[in-house]
């Protein structure tokens, strides 16, 4: 069966388990999806069956636009509200800042990818390092951010959508607001 289509993948699974499902599901062997979404985010995947696998090279891959709800003040190893390891209570900022701080992600230009994932370092992926408690040393990655758009800040909780380049990882961006 060659098919194409967008699926919504919920959040606290893998993009490859998913896959795997909607695999068995359908009875299709040859199948793919283009784009990963990490584990804990939650969002839309597109998915290939059979010879359609073939034209996820013709596919725009970016800009995409993501939509984040940052947690002020908590910290996290993979960045992510998995395992939070401290959460620091911190005043409350005039809307107007915090809208600016918004705005300002739009001049990042690069970034270091979380150590929590999916980059390849000597053959194995970081999350793979990082869970077994090695050092793990990403360089930074040139990124784009083409537009950030404030949508509600209820502290200590600010949500915002940003529209990034490939490679760009949303929780790694929100650590410059």
């Amino acid at each position: 069966m060659n098919r194409l289509f967008v699926v919504y993948k919920p959040p606290f699974i893998s993009s490859n388990w998913f896959l795997g499902r909607i695999k068995r599901k359908y009875g299709e062997k040859k199948a793919g999806f283009s784009g990963t979404l990490d584990p804990i985010a939650k969002g839309v995947l597109v998915v290939a069956f059979g010879k359609y696998t073939r034209l996820f090279r013709f596919l725009a891959k970016a800009p995409k636009t993501y939509r984040a709800t940052l947690w002020l003040g908590a910290e996290s190893e993979g960045l992510d509200i998995e395992k939070i390891t401290q959460v620091t209570e911190l005043p409350i900022l005039p809307e107007a800042t915090v809208m600016q701080q918004v705005k300002a992600l739009e001049a990042i230009t690069e970034q270091v990818p979380p150590k929590f994932s999916a980059k390849w370092i000597d053959g194995k992926r970081a999350y793979d390092l990082a869970r077994k408690g090695l050092a793990v040393d990403l360089p930074s990655i040139p990124i784009t951010v083409y537009e950030t758009k404030f949508i509600a800040y209820c502290h200590p909780f600010v949500t915002f959508e940003a529209t990034v380049s490939e490679g760009t990882y949303i929780r790694a961006l929100a650590l410059t607001l």
